[in-house]
């Protein structure tokens, strides 16, 4: 790989993917809106083409002399107003399309198409395993905007690559660490633990992957994975429980412990959204966040352990890397207890976990 495009390098994962292609060496050039936020890759030795991945013409010429195209960029709102709805499915259907038909009419060898774990459906029933990556879901089990948006645009993908489109897909997981400028839904689950904004916890659990290791395995993907084929990008199986205890011991601040019932969550949400109708805000308790996490979103990545070699660092330094990085770049106060810094250090190496 010589030289790469990639779209959504603005964004948490996107940024990363083009930090670990830098760092090997491959030339790097981005699609960015106008009037994106660029402080994510501030700095960086990209070359920048202004447009949007429903812009033809931009995509034209930032696919030109590329040998591999990460299309990383999409909508991952959970609260929308109205109007947005029609842009998410725009975003992340339709433009995920036209960037796999371009970049394959352009001659890129690999195409490798971030979607996400909303995508993997669960085991059939009888079978008692962890969701993988040959599990889909039915349309009508995905109640969240976002969620559909990511599966009708993976489906369309897939055809392209029935087709002979190059595409290998990667289905990240829940990724926190470093960079998370904006930040996102995931990420609001360290901030707001700093921030003190977590008086309680509902029992369920995410798949928390460090966002540099999510990184590295888009570049893997690329190298090794198979066409046609879906990746999930995923480490620790994690409890918010247990995500909470550990950033209790990494900061010294307390973890929540009342634990709020269901019931109870889908009502503050729902009346958490029709306060954001009045204010005009983004509502704290999305509706569609609560939906996703009635359960435990768990999933098995021995695939993209086994065939890529995916690297993956250990819960508590991931989560102790997102929070130096948080307090560090004056999102949040300093905690009783320094998270150290947020850059890998020779220490943290040593901990790093073998893939």
């Amino acid at each position: 790989m010589k030289k790469a495009f990639v779209t959504g390098a603005s964004g948490f994962i996107g940024s990363a993917v083009v930090r670990e292609l830098l760092e090997d060496g491959v030339e790097v050039r981005v699609l960015m809106r106008a009037n994106a936020d660029h402080r994510a890759i501030k700095g960086l030795s990209v070359e920048v083409v202004t447009g949007d991945v429903n812009d033809p013409k931009a995509l034209g010429r930032g696919l030109v002399g590329c040998d591999a195209c990460f299309h990383v960029a999409g909508m991952n709102q959970l609260y929308l107003r109205r109007h947005e709805v029609k842009h998410i499915y725009d975003a992340n259907e339709k433009g995920a399309e036209l960037v796999t038909k371009t970049a394959a009419l352009a001659g890129c060898s690999v195409i490798v198409h971030t979607s996400s774990v909303v995508t993997v459906g669960k085991p059939p029933r009888g079978e008692a395993r962890l969701p993988h990556e040959q599990d889909f879901p039915r349309l009508d089990e995905l109640a969240v905007h976002y969620a559909r948006s990511k599966f009708l645009g993976e489906q369309r993908v897939l055809r392209l690559a029935q087709e002979g489109a190059p595409v290998v897909i990667v289905n990240p997981a829940a990724p926190m660490g470093p960079f998370d400028v904006k930040p996102t839904p995931t990420g609001r689950v360290v901030l707001d633990f700093l921030l003190r904004k977590m008086p309680g916890y509902m029992e369920t659990g995410l798949n928390v992957i460090d966002v540099q290791d999510c990184a590295r395995g888009h570049i893997l993907a690329a190298q090794k994975g198979k066409k046609g084929e879906r990746y999930i990008l995923a480490h620790v199986n994690a409890s918010i429980r247990e995500i909470f205890e550990t950033l209790a011991d990494i900061t010294g601040l307390p973890a929540p412990r009342f634990k709020v019932p269901k019931t109870v969550a889908l009502t503050a949400a729902f009346f958490s959204e029709l306060k954001a109708k009045v204010t005009g805000k983004v509502p704290q308790v999305p509706l569609a966040g609560v939906r996703m996490a009635l359960k435990p979103m768990f999933y098995d990545n021995s695939r993209a352990l086994r065939e890529l070699g995916m690297p993956t660092r250990s819960l508590r330094e991931t989560l102790r890397r997102a929070a130096a990085w948080y307090v560090e770049h004056g999102y949040a106060p300093a905690p009783p207890k320094s998270p150290g810094s947020w850059q890998e250090t020779a220490q943290a190496l040593k901990e790093k976990e073998p893939a």
